[in-house]
């Protein structure tokens, strides 16, 4: 099998540059390769910010983007770096990293009225088990719902779904039969090896209509781990006249993954202009563990402003200004291995650091 993401770090979701875009191919013509290098990078930037506005927001939301000029769009590049080139004949290719001014972004959405998020989730391990005739699979090589899942490729949204390898280690870790049982255990130790913050079983039943000669496959979704609340989303795909099973499948997952990209970024958008403010107590053993939790916090999209009330050896109390609800904070902390609680008979909130308490 092949992967669609490796293993990502502990801290990945607040270390990622959200307003950074990279793998930007660019491949153009001119009269020498200075004039299509300039011409390649500038519509390099323009793919790369319709790809950023993409994945701050809704599909729904998605026809009515704002389209700036190529001067427009310049202004809100930070800068880019190019990771591979090719001169020659009036021709430039290019692979680019286009790195943006995040306060401008931001300006543009709110100008054109469209509510977006920036909060990064923990990646999401995915097991495509497939099911037909009786039979289950998950890490055979004859699974084609694991190959349309290949074949969708890597996801760059704030939500990043990862599919496993598919070799020895993991086939000795959990089965299909167990994956579909959701068995808790098994469910963590898998997403533990991909650094994932939980894992997602998708169940893609394929059913052959005879009367009509048209195939159609039933996708059940749970989610397992993280914040997820243990239930079960289905959804049911038809294909076209003369449609193949790997063109429904391959329909089905690109569907599935954007479905599943969507409602992140639905629990995770900001009401503009609300900004709230409490006081958090911060349990530690050392500076160490102070700085660490506060470089966390800093990274965090939600949290606007932080203020140090009192610093002593066993405890930091912080002030947060921060924009969105309690629930989204907690939900944004978590990423980052950050767990508020609040205990209503004492009114106080306290952060605990997931890595060391």
């Amino acid at each position: 099998m092949v992967s669609m993401a490796m293993s990502a770090n502990a801290g990945f979701a607040q270390g990622r540059d959200i307003f950074s875009v990279s793998g930007v191919v660019v491949d153009a013509r001119a009269d020498n390769e200075l004039a299509a290098k300039a011409t390649g990078i500038a519509q390099g930037e323009m793919d790369a910010f319709r790809t950023l506005l993409q994945r701050l927001t809704l599909q729904r939301d998605h026809d009515r983007l704002p389209d700036p000029e190529k001067e427009a769009i310049t202004a809100l590049v930070r800068d880019f770096s190019v990771d591979r080139e090719k001169f020659g004949g009036g021709r430039y290719i290019a692979t680019l990293t286009v790195r943006f001014k995040a306060d401008r972004v931001r300006k543009v959405l709110h100008d054109a009225d469209i509510p977006f998020a920036e909060t990064a989730s923990r990646p999401v391990l995915v097991l495509p088990v497939f099911q037909t005739a009786g039979a289950t699979a998950l890490w055979e090589d004859t699974n084609p719902w694991f190959a349309a899942w290949s074949r969708l490729g890597r996801r760059s949204g704030l939500q990043p779904l990862l599919l496993p390898v598919g070799d020895l280690s993991d086939v000795a870790v959990i089965s299909a039969e167990e994956a579909v049982l959701g068995d808790k255990a098994k469910l963590s130790e898998i997403a533990s090896r991909y650094g994932a913050g939980e894992t997602m079983v998708i169940v893609a039943s394929l059913i052959v209509d005879q009367t009509f000669g048209l195939l159609r496959v039933e996708v059940a979704t749970s989610r397992f781990g993280g914040n997820s609340t243990g239930q079960t989303e289905f959804q049911k795909f038809e294909s076209q006249a003369n449609g193949s099973r790997d063109q429904l499948l391959d329909q089905a997952a690109k569907s599935v993954a954007l479905a599943v990209e969507d409602g992140w970024k639905q629990k995770n958008i900001f009401e503009r202009g609300v900004e709230q403010r409490i006081v958090v107590q911060v349990p530690i053993d050392n500076l160490g563990d102070w700085l660490s939790v506060r470089e966390r916090l800093n990274s965090i999209a939600a949290v606007k402003e932080l203020h140090v009330l009192q610093l002593s050896v066993d405890r930091a109390e912080v002030e947060l200004a921060y924009l969105g609800s309690a629930d989204q904070l907690r939900l944004a902390m978590a990423q980052s291995e950050l767990d508020l609680s609040y205990a209503a008979d004492k009114a106080v909130w306290t952060l605990l650091s997931g890595s060391g308490r």
